[in-house]
């Protein structure tokens, strides 16, 4: 067609409805009174970060796989279509420890940026000493299981729900109102949720059908007290309705108080000194950051940020509280007030280094803190953190870590299914939770956890949240655990993210305690095998029967050490 000339257009009836343009780059007419029409763009899916390094150690060996040369990986890097580099993750010195090549051996780990096609070509194309994969989020141990449960579905309702208003006031068992407590409450519809005011009040609107209960009342304090869970709560409209919480220092039905040492620690032995304090020992704690204004956690002093590459001192933030707990109960010391330190570490005389990747931890936030662990000699590394999939980047990395002494004691998860990543590797000790009935005052959410089958005569019970498997090690306190919170606080907290801190403080006991030490030998991958298998060897069985392993070896008891250790 002659440019010239222009197509003939046939008329379309003219309608009052609006129409979208037919060009999606088209800009929306102006509204009234604008000056400008706004722009219109489609929407296209954002690039993802991947990571790419070389195949190294056991994964090459059993593939017959020569590493690369650092110079080939970079000259197959640059010849990579459609990927922009963001930062390069070097290898800690002696990476070459690694496999049995030289020193110029390919060792760092790239971190990049690219569209989802165009990484699913290289993914497939690339040769075999070369992995490609997401830089896939990494869960810090919240509870991956709906808190609020399902909907309940109309048809099995006996009436249209109706809107139902409630004020609940939320106090302390003196009756002192305690102000900015979230408080939910759940009913045939969407769960309600508030803050309490000053005088401890929030009123809630929630659906109920007719002559109904509510489903349930969850109360959760930031600190000092325990969370509380009522299933079924009889509530009235017109009136206040008061919920007493259990203090931390309330004493518990039995009449005993909260000791210097956690439950945990006693369950444990550790709270008796049978062990080293773990001074010489660093540990590193990855994790959301520790909160060294607290008075218990002033000794922390090293750390790192890896959430922000221009804040790199800012470890001791914490915004989430998650990280700050982990150290509590593997390093909290006394405060000068001791009336104030009703907990203490596993391990307080330790040296913690804070390694911070959360909020928004990824895979590579996680090698770079393991590279911090090879670089600065750490002992111990505590992961309370998981991922469903496996990535071979990291597990490189464990490997890694192992060969130059550092022991990874991981929690298992909160899915409530089968063992997370990297608690799934075979570099690593892996640890499962359980609680302790007589620990929990009447009322407190964490009774729900008790799971009816995995009980024993003690008390001792697997929570719903841990996960099992195979790969489980041993399991350890990880219910109900009060530690350190950002605010100068305590809290309970549940989870697996709770043990793995007790058998890392309880791994730094063994390895500064002067008579275990010489016998795990100096430090290095052979260390780290045997730290694991001395663990595994003072445990406790919890329950005669667990076919899906909730509990590895079980529960590690320094009493068994006499059985080991004649001598001690």
């Amino acid at each position: 067609m002659d440019k010239s000339e222009k197509p003939a257009r046939s008329k379309a009836p003219t309608s009052k409805r609006s129409r979208t343009p037919a060009n999606p780059h088209q800009a929306l007419p102006a509204a009234p009174g604008a000056n400008a029409p706004v722009p219109a763009e489609a929407v296209q899916a954002a690039k993802r970060r991947y990571l790419i390094s070389a195949v190294r150690g056991q994964l090459a060996k059993k593939a017959g796989i020569k590493p690369m040369s650092a110079q080939d990986m970079d000259d197959t890097l640059a010849c990579m279509p459609g990927v922009s580099l963001i930062k390069t993750l070097q290898a800690p010195a002696g990476s070459h420890l690694m496999s049995a090549s030289n020193a110029g051996e390919a060792g760092d780990t790239y971190v990049v940026s690219m569209d989802e096609a165009a990484a699913a070509v290289l993914q497939q194309t690339a040769p075999p000493h070369i992995l490609i994969e997401e830089d896939a989020a990494l869960d810090y141990g919240e509870m991956r299981k709906a808190e609020f449960g399902e909907l309940a579905p109309q048809a099995f309702m006996d009436s249209l729900p109706a809107m139902h208003t409630f004020v609940l006031q939320v106090t302390d068992h003196a009756g002192g109102a305690l102000a900015g407590v979230p408080v939910t409450l759940r009913g045939d519809g969407f769960p309600s949720s508030g803050i309490t005011d000053d005088n401890g009040q929030v009123q809630l609107n929630i659906l109920l059908q007719q002559g109904k209960l509510a489903r349930s009342l969850t109360i959760s304090p930031s600190k000092d007290f325990w969370n509380r869970k009522i299933e079924q709560p009889q509530l009235k409209t017109g009136r206040i309705n008061v919920v007493p919480l259990f203090g931390l220092s309330d004493p518990l039905p039995g009449g005993q108080r909260p000791s210097q040492a956690n439950w945990g620690a006693k369950l444990m032995g550790i709270a008796d000194g049978r062990i080293g304090s773990g001074r010489g020992v660093r540990i590193a704690v990855i994790d959301s950051g520790t909160d060294n204004s607290h008075p218990q956690l002033h000794h922390v002093r090293h750390g790192c940020n890896f959430t922000d590459a221009s804040a790199t001192e800012a470890w001791n933030e914490d915004l989430i509280g998650h990280g700050s707990h982990c150290t509590g109960v593997i390093g909290a010391r006394a405060s000068e007030n001791a009336a104030s330190s009703p907990v203490l570490g596993l391990a307080p005389d330790a040296e913690i280094h804070s390694l911070k990747i959360f909020p928004g931890g990824s895979l590579s936030s996680l090698i770079e803190a393991l590279d911090y662990c090879i670089a600065h000699q750490v002992d111990i590394a505590n992961l309370s953190l998981g991922t469903e999939k496996i990535s071979l980047s990291v597990e490189q990395k464990l490997e890694e870590a192992a060969l130059h002494g550092v022991a990874c004691i991981v929690a298992t998860g909160n899915s409530g299914g089968n063992v997370l990543y990297p608690a799934a590797s075979p570099f690593v000790l892996a640890v499962s939770a359980l609680g302790l009935r007589s620990e929990i005052p009447p009322g407190a959410r964490e009774l729900s956890e008790i799971q009816a089958g995995l009980t024993n005569a003690q008390g001792l019970f697997i929570p719903h949240f841990s996960c099992f498997g195979p790969q489980v090690g041993v399991c350890a306190p990880g219910v109900g655990i009060v530690s350190t919170v950002p605010g100068m606080g305590l809290r309970p907290d549940s989870g697996t993210s709770m043990a793995a801190p007790h058998i890392s403080g309880l791994a730094a006991g063994l390895l500064s305690d002067p008579e275990i030490a010489p016998l795990l030998g100096p430090r290095g991958a052979d260390r780290v095998a045997r730290l694991f298998e001395l663990i595994r060897s003072i445990c406790t069985p919890v329950l005669s029967h667990d076919p899906t392993n909730h509990c590895g070896a079980g529960l590690p008891q320094l009493a068994n050490l006499n059985r080991l250790l004649p001598h001690r």
